[in-house]
């Protein structure tokens, strides 16, 4: 869906945002100290200290699974969450759309069937998406795409269960410093629920022209690395070209942002607060010092310190938490009617070396008083 409005005779709307980063039964902590160590593995140069982790990537804890977890727990665990505070069970949803990221696409597509197995759903109910950083708001335009195209799909679970440990080197300080474990879920139906009213995601080509050096954005490479536990063990990861990345990446963000504050109908002294996507402290301080410089009213939101970068369950974590993370930001409390605009930028996993993948959604929050919104409160959500 390129940029374009949605609908109004059947607006989707979203409810019931969930996430699982307190089950201590699911994830062991990493902290900086433990990343200064997985980065100087092999004899690199790693982190100096812990006070350069916490400088370089704004982070002070992130998650990998505990041992003998595997990701169909964590996502049994994210959907038996949306299920109970929902009040639907997991056959009440026609299609449920899981986003698993990796290096390998049958990794998602494993998981999609041993979900199904677990909840006895029918083959395909559960479709898998290998979409990397924007794969929430991949999921969200899948999602109101299949409820505008098909009248028997009225509700759809969208789930995002991330395991980065699982497909990148612990020694590699470009990820071993940010990347975390985690998953959200979410419902999508008509007219009920936060209403969409602007949705886009899309795969953008990044020119040479716009590459500082000519090396691919990421590649892929198999051989002998280190687990985020620090055991060595040969697979396939991912590697990334810094400072390409980081560049292209801003520059998508802000020109979606700029996309979806032209698509909509903003009204004087209505409240704006943006959810980007949670790559690192730098780049993310680098987004919002550009973007305020246009938009110098608009709330910018920061999530990473206790969070990390959990790909494509980022954004979807601020949405469960939003009240919370709004006063560690120092925001006032969400009002009825306040626009929040989801941005995103990142991998793009079917064309790694020169392309990244971006979007942007708009949604309106309602307040939990208002009877179409059924949307719970933070309290009663976790």
């Amino acid at each position: 869906m390129h940029e374009s409005a949605v609908g109004q005779e059947s607006t989707p709307g979203l409810s019931y945002f969930v996430d699982v980063f307190d089950r201590v039964d699911l994830f062991d902590r990493i902290d900086n100290q433990t990343v200064v160590r997985l980065s100087c593995l092999g004899q690199k140069s790693g982190f100096a200290s812990v006070e350069s982790v916490q400088k370089s990537t704004g982070i002070a804890v992130r998650r990998m699974l505990k041992s003998g977890v595997q990701s169909v727990d964590v996502a049994t665990a994210v959907f038996d969450k949306l299920c109970r505070v929902s009040a639907y069970a997991p056959a009440d949803f026609s299609v449920v759309l899981l986003c698993h990221s990796g290096v390998d696409d049958e990794c998602g597509a494993q998981l999609a069937s041993a979900v199904e197995r677990h909840y006895q759903l029918s083959p395909q109910t559960v479709r898998p998406y290998n979409f990397g950083c924007s794969g929430f708001l991949k999921l969200l335009q899948e999602g109101t795409l299949l409820l505008a195209d098909r009248r028997n799909i009225k509700r759809i679970a969208l789930l995002n269960v991330e395991t980065p440990e699982t497909w990148h080197d612990g020694s590699d300080r470009l990820f071993c410093g940010i990347v975390s474990a985690g998953a959200t879920g979410v419902v999508l139906e008509r007219n009920l629920g936060m209403p969409i009213s602007v949705i886009r995601a899309d795969d953008f080509a990044i020119s040479p022209s716009l590459r500082p050096n000519p090396d691919p954005l990421f590649r892929k490479e198999t051989g002998p690395v280190y687990t985020f536990r620090g055991d060595t063990i040969s697979r396939t990861v991912m590697r990334m070209n810094a400072e390409t990345v980081f560049l292209n990446g801003i520059e998508l963000m802000l020109n979606n942002l700029r996309s979806a504050v032209a698509s909509i109908d903003l009204q004087p002294g209505q409240r704006v607060i943006v959810i980007p996507h949670q790559p690192s402290g730098k780049l993310l301080k680098a987004l919002i010092a550009a973007a305020r410089l246009e938009y110098p009213s608009f709330e910018f939101l920061n999530n990473l310190n206790n969070f990390g970068n959990t790909i494509s369950a980022a954004v979807p974590t601020i949405m469960a938490r939003l009240p919370q993370v709004i006063e560690q930001n120092g925001g006032q409390p969400i009002r009825h009617g306040d626009l929040i605009i989801l941005l995103a930028a990142g991998i793009c996993m079917h064309e790694i070396a020169n392309h990244m993948s971006a979007g942007h959604a708009c949604l309106e929050w309602v307040s939990a008083e208002t009877s179409v919104a059924r949307i719970e409160s933070v309290a009663m959500m976790r």
